[in-house]
């Protein structure tokens, strides 16, 4: 049973997000103006990089899209961009406000949290915080409140929370929390008491670990030393298009416009 309640808990938080960002992006399809051709031009600057790849930009790529077109491409991705989140924030609010909002409080208070990294201590006292005021009709936190930002808060989301009185709006926060949540929960972070597939993740260990540990990681056959585990990690080929960025994540699962 706890588990259920566990995976409801990611499902829903989830759910959430990823409604309110293909809503926005339906939307904002038929709305913003665009570049007209833009994706041909996007081709034949493909096309002109790929034939001509020692060239100088000024020589190959300028002659054939102009300085001015490739600023209307930038310009119009940063507005897309920005408008979408700013439209995600606001869908999100809106859907959570009215419908989720009223269950998910009773679903966290039938769960019994823990943490045993410190790193993830914020999203606890973030958690305690939201059952502190579940039952309160302000709109705000009180101002004598300490309310955990860092490692709770994305940096896009933190002009929704926090107004420019400096009060930290309820709403918003809640939201950013289950979602810090349910980051945390799939990464063995947090865990849950009672929970079978959620359960501490130290009890997934031997009972003799500590004291067989070569035994343990020969079994496994990993290194000891977490640099040659690291190392062998490098050396592995990436997939296609990966490239040197190992921070990017599917949509939805990092930012509360989410999972």
């Amino acid at each position: 049973m706890i588990d259920g309640l566990v995976e409801l808990l990611i499902q829903l938080v989830h759910k959430i997000s990823v409604r309110a960002e293909k809503k926005v992006e339906n939307e904002l399809s038929s709305e913003f103006r665009r570049v007209q051709g833009k994706y041909g031009i996007l081709a034949r600057l493909a096309q002109v990089a790929l034939d001509l790849p020692e060239e100088l930009v000024r020589k190959a790529i300028y002659p054939v899209v102009g300085t001015a077109t490739l600023a209307d491409i930038i310009a119009e991705a940063k507005a897309n961009e920005k408008e979408l989140r700013t439209r995600v924030r606001v869908k999100l609010r809106g859907s959570y406000s009215r419908h989720y909002r009223r269950g998910l409080p009773n679903l966290l208070r039938a769960l019994d949290f823990h943490c045993n990294n410190t790193t993830f201590q914020p999203v606890m006292d973030a958690l305690k915080l939201l059952d502190r005021y579940a039952d309160s009709e302000a709109v705000f936190y009180d101002r004598a409140e300490t309310v955990p930002i860092e490692h709770v808060v994305p940096e896009d989301w933190q002009e929704a929370v926090v107004d420019e009185r400096g009060r930290i709006e309820r709403i918003p926060y809640e939201l950013c929390v289950l979602v810090a949540l349910r980051k945390a929960i799939r990464r063995r972070e947090i865990w849950v008491e009672g929970g079978t597939i959620w359960r501490n993740p130290e009890a997934d260990l031997p009972a003799d670990f500590d004291d067989n540990r070569d035994v343990h990681y020969e079994a496994l056959k990993k290194p000891r030393d977490p640099a040659a585990f690291i190392a062998d990690l490098q050396r592995r080929p990436r997939p296609a298009g990966q490239g040197d960025a190992q921070g990017h994540h599917r949509r939805g699962e990092d930012h509360p416009e989410e999972g």
